[in-house]
């Protein structure tokens, strides 16, 4: 990778740039990763070290926090939490219907019973 002579950080390709942008507008990591293929890991580190940040308040923002070693902000640590309540829900959606059945029957049981 080339080293700017300008700014002394190393340049971008064009994926890379187009990354950045959306990042900084406020596209989320999946769409990021799906218009530029730039991958997560890579994009924050990227972002750490051309000093681009995603808007505050975002789970991306959060993550901008965690890549440049910072605290992260009220807003950032808020819509992490938000962002991982809502992942654990889907997780727990997706118990399959044989498990949910065992899992309700055995709750009817003991409610029945007592």
């Amino acid at each position: 990778m080339a080293t700017s002579a300008i700014t002394g950080r190393p340049t971008l390709t064009v994926g890379q740039a187009v990354a950045l942008t959306l990042l900084r507008d406020g596209y989320t990591q999946r769409t990021i990763q799906t218009r530029t293929g730039i991958a997560p890991d890579d994009l924050y580190r990227l972002a750490t070290l051309h000093s681009v940040t995603a808007p505050h308040g975002t789970v991306e923002g959060h993550t901008c926090h965690e890549a440049a070693a910072e605290e992260p902000c009220g807003h950032c640590e808020l819509a992490r939490a938000r962002a991982d309540s809502r992942a654990r829900a889907r997780q727990r959606k997706t118990i399959p219907a044989t498990a949910r059945a065992r899992l309700l029957a055995a709750t009817r049981r003991r409610a029945v019973h007592r």
